[in-house]
């Protein structure tokens, strides 16, 4: 190949960003040729520049097309420039065939793409180009959002030597290029959580204007510089997907062919479902006019983008996380209630969500949606959730890996006519992390394994009597020794007895020869005394009683292998649900082998959605992100920091009456009853969070999704409502400071719980 020597002229001032960039790279590179039809609009500056290697062939795109062809032959590595229309229709078979099927080092820039040729009738539109330069073998296809961002993309993508198809777009820098000179990699501009834009071009702009609109109404919106369509940085978009409740498409193309349509085609290859709103001309051409007014009138403004978005999402917009001027509106809520009340007993499937437990009136009582650590509630208000479900959601809401692996199994199924092979990687899982799980069986919550473990503890033994400490659910064998023991035969409520936590004495009266086992959660609020679960081990092993740990809350938590691991005490069986599947419904009993080979035949455990397979799938998923992210010990690092804040903030107020205590990862609020009735001050202090924006019930459920930011958060919150509850406190207004009915008190402390110890004769 022959170097044609460029001449010497400075270029211009009035040259711009492409064209220098063009200049600089022919500088370097003395087989780059720019090429035109007859369409110098951004290129008039370049003729005496470049000479000999700047070749203007006329109105000839189809010429151009095969001389270029020729020349990428010969070593050259061509830049053809054409309106966008011209370029892609009149010269479609020459690019198909000369360029795309010979895969030749052809770069295609089209001027004047979309919404750009905004003066022109369809004849000079090119709102289909897209599509026709996709169906075109190796044919990649960049669409900049700004001259910034194909200047600084340019020499990678000539670099890559295969056939290139550039929308121009000239004009103000859209944004600020996190990426710039990565065309493969889509550029994240703006980072939220409910809404994905997926967009390019000159609509980069339009898309950022609709976020700061949707911002304004609580929704926060992940904008996305789609700039390669072909070949597609898949990752990004599949994150974006399963981050996002809604994914919006914004192009100014027929909706067939372009970013939608590959979006879509993405979706369906990998099995993925998602809800997707295409904002994109639908097969017509565009009113010419003024570009903004072509903007305005086919809706494609920021303003029309957010719009079309609010109305998809169809929610109401409430309070958000911050300072309100009100409490949250509950209006849906309440509507909601109404209707439960006269057809669910109790109005609620689980005690701790009932209204008894927030402020009625003030706190929101139904959740419409989660992502992270935060909660929607039915009137659209957003909180910052310190429940988190009771539990169950370790990860946080719509953890990626976890529901990625739910909706994989939902393609295949949910329960089948024989058993999953997940039952197997699951329980392998399990006996892997969990000390002394030698054998490992499936339910679907907490009550039915405690309740397991306590019928094969009787079986095992040959003995009757039970002694618990904690709460472990629902059946007859637990319940009797509450208040709510109605409907238990009394011969069951003799079998069960109570003992005191960290008081080995009591245990130690309590405990016979005929006791089956000892059930207790090794750690709710206070730390096991020195010894304590060691003793209660020894004091077990003496008797001839089995240990059973209810895991619960423990479980996947507060250690990957839960308070046996944490306490180095091994029980001889243990019962595990909430945290192990990140919000499916699914329990797990394990334990020795020689107690749980008793389940073969002797004793009857089986229930038909013990294998349901979503659950497991998220299990799968589940306790690998735990180990990997180190989630325990985060959550750990995390309550500390948080008790540690409040007790400065305490400080600093001189309050001594109320505290963070108990375990680091589910850390709760206690409040000195000399001082005042704590249901009063719990309702203060939460009907004043959730107007901020906190959603808090006396525990503090951390998950992996609450940002440091959010628990920063928390504690300024926190900073200004303690004075005021102070203040409270000393005028002895605190009932009537209350906007709605106290909460009320929870299961643990109703009346006649746990006073029924049972004293050897």
């Amino acid at each position: 190949m022959t170097s044609v020597p460029i001449p010497a002229p400075v270029l211009p001032a009035t040259a711009n960003l492409y064209e220098r960039t063009l200049r600089e790279l022919a500088l370097g590179d003395d087989a780059l040729v720019v090429m035109t039809a007859e369409n110098r609009a951004a290129l008039r500056t370049l003729p005496p520049l470049l000479g000999p290697r700047f070749i203007d062939v006329g109105i000839a795109e189809q010429t151009m097309i095969g001389m270029a062809a020729g020349l990428a032959l010969r070593g050259r590595t061509p830049v053809v420039h054409a309106l966008a229309a011209f370029l892609t229709m009149r010269a479609y078979e020459f690019i198909r065939t000369d360029v795309g099927i010979a895969g030749l080092p052809v770069t295609l820039v089209g001027g004047v793409p979309g919404f750009l040729s905004d003066g022109n009738g369809p004849t000079h539109q090119a709102v289909e180009d897209v599509a026709i330069m996709r169906g075109i073998p190796g044919m990649q296809v960049f669409c900049p959002a700004d001259e910034e961002d194909l200047a600084a993309c340019l020499p990678a993508l000539l670099a890559s030597k295969a056939p290139c198809y550039i929308r121009y777009t000239s004009g103000r820098p859209a944004a600020t290029h996190p990426l710039p000179g990565e065309p493969y990699q889509i550029e994240v501009l703006a980072e939220g959580g409910d809404v994905a834009i997926l967009t390019h071009g000159l609509l980069v702009a339009e898309a950022l204007d609709a976020r700061t609109r949707l911002a304004a109404a609580g929704i926060s919106a992940r904008v996305l510089n789609v700039r390669m369509l072909q070949p597609l940085d898949q990752a990004t978009v599949l994150a974006a997907v399963r981050e996002c409740e809604l994914v919006v498409t914004v192009e100014d193309h027929f909706k067939i062919g372009g970013l939608f349509s590959i979006v879509s085609e993405l979706l369906v290859s990998q099995g993925v479902a998602a809800q997707v709103l295409p904002i994109a001309l639908e097969a017509r051409w565009f009113q010419p006019a003024m570009l903004r007014d072509v903007l305005e009138h086919e809706g494609f403004t920021g303003a029309a983008i957010a719009t079309r978005i609010l109305a998809r999402l169809d929610r109401p917009r409430g309070n958000v996380v911050g300072p309100n001027a009100h409490d949250p509106r509950i209006e849906r809520s309440q509507a909601l209630w109404t209707r439960a009340r006269t057809l669910i007993p109790a109005g609620t499937q689980t005690l701790a969500k009932g209204p008894g437990q927030h402020v009625d009136g003030v706190a929101p009582k139904y959740a419409s949606r989660g992502r992270g650590g935060r909660i929607w509630d039915v009137d659209g208000n957003e909180f910052v959730d310190l429940t988190m479900g009771v539990g169950p959601l370790v990860l946080g809401y719509g953890d990626p890996e976890v529901d990625d692996a739910i909706a994989r199994q939902l393609q295949d199924g949910i329960t089948f006519s024989l058993m999953h092979p997940l039952e197997v990687e699951v329980a392998e899982l399990i006996r892997d992390v969990v000390p002394g799980a030698q054998s490992v069986r499936f339910s679907k919550t907490g009550a039915d394994v405690t309740s397991a473990a306590v019928r094969l503890a009787r079986a095992f033994t040959g003995r009757e009597r039970v002694i618990c400490c904690g709460y472990h659910g629902w059946h007859d064998w637990y319940i009797g020794t509450t208040d709510r023991h109605r409907g238990i035969p009394s011969a069951s409520q003799d079998l069960v007895s109570t003992f005191a936590y960290n008081d080995l004495a009591s245990l130690r009266e309590a405990l016979d020869d005929d006791t089956a086992c000892v059930i207790l959660e090794p750690q709710v609020v206070l730390a096991p005394a020195p010894g304590f679960l060691a003793g209660v081990r020894q004091l077990c092993d003496e008797r001839g009683a089995l240990l059973v740990f209810d895991e619960m809350w423990t479980g996947f938590r507060m250690a990957l292998g839960g308070a046996q691991q944490a306490f180095g005490v091994t029980a001889d069986l243990a019962c595990f649900s909430k945290a192990i599947a990140n919000g499916m419904p699914l329990s797990a009993l394990t334990g020795r082998a020689d107690v749980m080979q008793l389940l073969d035949k002797d004793v009857f455990f089986f229930t038909t959605f013990g294998g349901e397979a979503l659950s497991l799938a998220a299990a799968a998923a589940t306790i690998p992100a735990l180990r990997q992210r180190r989630v325990p010990e985060l959550l750990a690092a995390r309550g500390q920091a948080l008790k540690a804040g409040f007790a400065e903030i305490t400080h600093h107020l001189g309050l001594d009456w109320t505290r963070l205590a108990g375990l680091d990862v589910r850390p709760q609020l206690q409040l000195d009853a000399r001082v005042g009735d704590p249901l009063l001050m719990k309702s203060f202090l939460q009907q004043e969070l959730v107007r901020r924006g906190i959603l808090w019930s006396g525990f503090v459920n951390l998950c992996a999704a609450h940002r440091d930011e959010d628990l920063v958060y928390v504690l300024d919150a926190c900073r200004e409502i303690l004075p005021a509850l102070a203040r409270a406190i000393e005028r002895g207004t605190l009932r009537d400071e209350l906007r709605g009915a106290p909460v009320e008190p929870v299961f643990r402390k109703t009346t006649a719980f746990h006073t029924r110890p049972r004293r050897n004769p």
